[in-house]
């Protein structure tokens, strides 16, 4: 996803054309495509810095850790552990935080605390700011504008109000391939949000977007948007 000559399948911030033009594309990683999406837009729209210190939480379904995984938690008799959400990768060297840092051109990669939880599929991103941390002048109202320009479907969306009395589930868009952003909190403490199925935008749904790209295709065609 690093690699010199591959072009990062993110279309909707690398360029339509460009994943259409290229031959080498890798699929952005589950986590990374939510933080990417969130921080990417701000760092180039001058919003935030390149040196900017982040952090981000993420919640997924259990698919997300594979075969070995999904067995675990879906044995006859499971640990009573997994009953409960658990926090991992907590030696801070996640196999994401490489893309994370150069997809977004931070200089520093972020803290990154994912979490996995009993729910097969599904995911939410969250890098919470502090309004000191956005550039002098700016606040959450330009941040929705900023993401309202860049995420205007047909895949990712900019969203108001996506929660459901108060409460935001990491499952919503469990078995589709879109991804919606959003922002949340107040104008001193901002949570930026991406939600999304960690199969689907975060991983084989975004294979399918951009090959129908490379094949001229129409972009959605085989995608679950709804």
């Amino acid at each position: 996803r690093c690699a010199p000559g591959w072009t990062f399948g993110f279309p909707e911030l690398v360029g339509r054309d460009k994943v259409a033009s290229s031959r080498r594309i890798a699929v952005p990683g589950c986590h990374a495509s939510g933080f990417i999406a969130l921080t990417a837009p701000l760092v180039r729209a001058g919003l935030l810095s390149a040196d900017s210190l982040l952090s981000c939480f993420s919640v997924t379904g259990y698919s997300g850790g594979g075969k070995k995984m999904i067995a675990q938690y879906e044995a006859e008799e499971t640990e009573p552990l997994l009953s409960a959400p658990r926090q991992y990768a907590l030696g801070q060297a996640h196999k994401h935080l490489p893309e994370m840092q150069k997809m977004t051109g931070l200089k520093t990669a972020p803290i990154f605390s994912p979490v996995v939880a009993d729910f097969y599929s599904g995911m939410a991103v969250t890098v919470p700011l502090f309004r000191e941390q956005l550039a002098s002048g700016f606040g959450a109202e330009d941040i929705r504008r900023v993401y309202a320009s860049v995420y205007g479907g047909p895949v990712v969306t900019y969203t108001d109000a996506a929660d459901a009395d108060g409460f935001y589930s990491a499952s919503a868009l469990s078995g589709q391939d879109g991804m919606t952003v959003s922002v949340f909190g107040n104008e001193d403490r901002i949570l930026l949000t991406a939600r999304y199925d960690n199969l689907g935008k975060g991983a084989s749904g975004a294979a399918i977007q951009c090959m129908n790209l490379v094949m001229g295709t129409e972009e959605t065609k085989g995608l679950v948007l709804s």
